[in-house]
């Protein structure tokens, strides 16, 4: 019997023991603490500056098209003003060498 208070006591010291942290433990743990939440919100500010990275590469993709889309707007009139211009030369053209060979008829006709 006397062993077994001997070993039970032994055992609830040892158990007592072991559940205490010490000193050293605990400020180890509250260091690993310290560092995982510093690492913690880190990662929050790595996050938040992706979103607002993101957010602004979009922007600037929707401003880029708009960009893109009117400089081809405007392209596009300017070829169809100068197709105009051309096509406007080519009839005037056409006009002036029909009037020249109606002259030409006249003269030809007068002259019989």
């Amino acid at each position: 019997m006397k062993a077994l208070i001997t070993y039970t006591t032994l055992s609830v010291v040892l158990l007592v023991l072991a559940a205490c942290d010490s000193k050293v433990e605990s400020s180890r743990k509250e260091a690993v603490e310290s560092q995982a939440d510093a690492l913690e919100n880190k990662a929050d500010t790595v996050r938040k500056d992706a979103k607002a990275d993101a957010k602004n590469l979009t922007k600037q993709a929707a401003m880029d098209a708009d960009a893109a889309k009117d400089a081809a707007k405007a392209r596009a009139e300017a070829e169809k003003k100068t197709s105009e211009q051309t096509a406007e030369n080519v009839r005037k053209s056409g006009d002036q060498a029909a009037k020249d060979l109606e002259q030409k008829a006249k003269e030809a006709r007068e002259q019989k």
